[in-house]
């Protein structure tokens, strides 16, 4: 956890508003760690392998796509609602709470500097065939939840930019009715794989953060569901959408809708 001055700093917008310490501080704690850990890299004059880059391209394409996805999307009036709700709970908090997210998020953060510490360690070059091949598997499995959350996201905020009031059911949205949250697991599962060649307490270490980010997920993946169901109960195919469409895991069909006159 040496980057949680850094991560703290990047996190600490959460004291203006507590959004920001999970928007942007974790794009720019995830740029910080890449950066960072390069930096140590070079400074104890080691070479860092094409694993180690790709892992921590990776680090920082995440940041900055997450960083400036931030930026547009709380600038587009059909989120300023939303952003408007934020505001006020924050202000409502005292300087203790706020503290308190602003310093479990950025340590949270600190600790995913661990994979690239891994990735970029002798160990890491060393490491036998088997456990070097399931490194790059989870470059490739990152890669493509990143792709998967970014389009997710793009999709979703041009269909809020063409009708604010509406939900978004087509494209991704057919298949899953949070394809941005899958994308992100599917990144995190990938951040898993890339310190399996560290110490069995590192590994557990670096497993652990995965099932912690789904578990946050499917929570908030509820959360909005039950939102969403009141929000746009009366908008036309809502309802069958949101009763067959799965949430999280593609081919996990939900309940089906209900019938005329049931209870």
């Amino acid at each position: 956890a040496s980057s949680w001055p850094v991560t703290f700093l990047a996190c600490s917008g959460g004291f203006e508003n507590m959004v920001y310490a999970f928007g942007f501080g974790y794009g720019l704690s995830m740029m910080a760690n890449a950066g960072l850990t390069a930096v140590i890299a070079r400074h104890k004059h080691k070479a860092v392998t094409p694993f180690g880059l790709a892992c921590c391209g990776l680090y920082a394409l995440y940041g900055l796509r997450l960083t400036t996805y931030e930026l547009r999307r709380n600038s587009e009036p059909s989120y300023a609602p939303r952003l408007e709700s934020l505001q006020l709970k924050s202000d409502m908090m005292g300087l203790g709470p706020k503290f308190a997210i602003v310093a479990g998020v950025s340590f949270a953060q600190a600790l995913y500097a661990l994979p690239l510490a891994i990735a970029t360690s002798p160990t890491g070059a060393r490491a036998r065939p088997l456990l070097r091949g399931l490194g790059w598997a989870g470059v490739g499995i990152s890669a493509a939840g990143l792709l998967l959350e970014h389009l997710a996201d793009e999709q979703k905020l041009a269909g809020k930019r063409a009708d604010p009031k509406g939900p978004v059911m087509d494209g991704l949205y057919c298949y899953l009715k949070h394809p941005n949250y899958f994308g992100e697991i599917l990144f995190h599962c990938g951040i898993s794989c890339m310190g399996i060649s560290g110490t069995p307490m590192q590994v557990f270490a670096c497993i652990f953060p995965t099932f912690f980010m789904a578990f946050t997920l499917q929570n908030a993946a509820r959360r909005s569901d039950r939102e969403a169901d009141h929000k746009y109960k009366r908008i036309d195919g809502y309802a069958e959408w949101s009763a067959t469409t799965p949430v999280l895991l593609p081919g996990l069909r939900g309940a089906a809708p209900p019938t005329e006159g049931a209870a």
